[in-house]
């Protein structure tokens, strides 16, 4: 799957070593647009540990996959 998402964390570095294919595409102040070609489940479980410092832009459905996750998250909190 290829995904596109904005970062704006601490480490870029980090990011590029994770997502071997990432590419960045644009720099919007601090914050840069990547895009990535990624295999399996295990990036969702990555992206989600990286906090606020990552927005999954596309694919739509995959958004929406981590939206309900984030969701689901914050329920076990409330």
């Amino acid at each position: 799957m290829t995904i596109k998402l904005r970062f704006w964390g601490p480490s870029l570095e980090a990011l590029l070593d994770r997502l071997p294919t990432a590419k960045i595409l644009q720099r919007e102040g601090e914050a840069y647009i990547i895009q990535a070609e990624v295999y399996g489940k295990g990036v969702k479980m990555w992206l989600l540990s990286q906090a606020n410092y990552i927005e999954v832009l596309e694919p739509l459905n995959f958004r929406e996959e981590m939206k309900q996750t984030i969701e689901q998250m914050f329920k076990l909190y409330s």
